[in-house]
């Protein structure tokens, strides 16, 4: 029986400012200043990036303003994105607010070795 990853969860009432560099799968509710490199992102849409993203696959529902690099991003209805999208797939919705400088990159190689997001996380201060 394969047992499914964890999945690490930034709630909404905080606030990180530092660098996330992990392995694994990260849900941000809440807020980050600093860049983020985990192997899959998801920003919920009361989820706040301030930093550059480096991911296998983005998915935003919520505000980023910085850089993304990643095989497959994903905007949602009602996401706000500011920056370059640097991607190998790339999917807008509709009533997406995207300022973005688009960057069609085949074969990104993104990822180095890292330690699992949970233990990145327990490491960091929250701030509120």
């Amino acid at each position: 029986m394969f047992l499914k990853p964890k999945k690490a969860v930034i709630r909404r009432n905080r606030t990180i400012k530092g660098d996330i560099k992990g392995q694994g799968e990260l849900d941000l509710r809440g807020k980050v200043n600093g860049t983020i490199e985990v192997d899959i992102l998801t920003i919920g849409r009361k989820g706040y990036v301030k930093g550059d993203v480096i991911a296998d696959c983005v998915r935003i529902m919520g505000y980023v303003q910085g850089n993304i690099q990643a095989r497959k991003i994903i905007v949602e209805h009602g996401a706000h994105v500011e920056g370059e999208l640097s991607y190998e797939q790339l999917s807008v919705a509709s009533q997406a607010d995207l300022s973005a400088k688009l960057t069609p990159r085949p074969l990104l190689k993104l990822l180095s070795e890292r330690q699992p997001v949970e233990q990145v996380l327990a490491n960091l201060q929250a701030v509120a």
